[in-house]
């Protein structure tokens, strides 16, 4: 994507746990996409450095606005001043209670993840159906959002990688492998066995939760499957039930409560 130099921009950061995700938006349209390894041994210099070789051409004066969801305080703190020092935009703030429209089932959502809040919106904004999301990345998110806009509820669970990670670290016999899809279900040599276990088993899990919420909702044919993050394409053909991968869904959501704000 190639963005147009001449039209201001909205910069969308989405700070999680593993990555730092961000899109520059222009005419409502991504035009440019980055991925960042989240650090907390960066300062805000550093990460600057990283991201100013990558906006292919865009100025500073052209980025008006920063649009921020984050999940990592720490992080949140080094990209403030990123903002401040290099960029001296107006900085709106993704929580459950700054976008616009959304609802929930409990009386103060304050303390619900800014990346639900960001999925929840989109697939409401993107897709005006009641949305099963499936986001994969440090942690796997569950959520539904209804197609009036109201957030459901989620569960959460240990991400693909951070299950295997903790998995690797603990058994002395077993090296880390390569997340790739499973060749067989029940694996003769100890890869084919880790692949099987880490990746197909948390594809059962994520369709027998879909089961489960259609089993729950009024009218199952009404539901739309997203699957969300980085290894949303490896655990797509898995899972019956899931018919979107939509990878920019958290930037799209960023940006569209920021744009509907007022």
């Amino acid at each position: 994507m190639h963005p147009n130099r001449a039209e201001t921009a909205t910069l969308v950061v989405d700070i999680g746990n593993t990555n730092i995700t961000c899109g520059i938006y222009q005419s409502d349209q991504m035009t440019w996409f980055a991925r960042f390894y989240s650090s907390h041994n960066r300062t805000a210099d550093e990460y600057y450095a990283l991201l100013k070789p990558l906006l292919l051409g865009i100025s500073e004066q052209q980025i008006t606005s920063i649009a921020l969801a984050s999940v990592v305080p720490e992080l949140t703190r080094i990209w403030g001043h990123l903002f401040q020092k290099y960029l001296q935009a107006e900085v709106w703030d993704l929580t459950a209670l700054s976008v616009p429209g959304l609802s929930y089932k409990v009386p103060d959502p304050s303390f619900i993840g800014a990346d639900l809040v960001a999925n929840a919106y989109g697939a409401w904004q993107k897709y005006r159906a009641n949305c099963v999301i499936l986001d994969l990345g440090t942690a796997t998110k569950i959520q539904l959002v209804s197609a009036d806009g109201c957030f459901e509820g989620s569960a959460i669970a240990p991400g693909i990688k951070t299950g295997a990670d903790q998995l690797f670290e603990k058994a002395a016999l077993l090296s880390p492998i390569e997340l790739t899809a499973p060749p067989v279900l029940l694996g003769t040599n100890t890869k084919d066995a880790l692949l099987s276990g880490i990746v197909q088993g948390h594809a059962f899990m994520l369709e027998n939760y879909i089961q489960r919420i259609k089993q729950q909702h009024s009218d199952p044919r009404d539901l739309r499957v997203i699957l969300t993050g980085g290894i949303a394409d490896l655990v797509k053909p898995l899972v019956p039930s899931a018919e979107i991968v939509d990878k920019s869904l958290t930037l799209d959501g960023i940006h569209r409560a920021w744009t509907n704000r007022r």
